[in-house]
């Protein structure tokens, strides 16, 4: 299977502390925010800017479909 993972998407506004919270101090795990000058970069543990593979997200729209959610 071909995947992009060169394009990032946007994701301000979607609850990502790795972007929406730079610079703030809500819960003491955000990133400061870049010194004078620097870019900002999100690099955050497990974090993702690019969309999750299709056929994942295929796969969990398929069991969320079935009434019980353990098996």
């Amino acid at each position: 299977m071909k995947y992009d993972f060169t394009t990032i998407m946007d994701r301000s506004g979607k609850d990502a502390l790795a972007i929406d919270n730079v610079g703030q101090h809500m819960w003491g795990n955000e990133p400061e925010a870049p010194k004078e000058g620097f870019d900002f970069i999100p690099m955050w543990v497990a974090d993702m800017n690019f969309p999750t593979c299709p056929s994942v997200t295929e796969a969990i729209i398929e069991r969320a479909k079935h009434p019980a959610f353990y098996q």
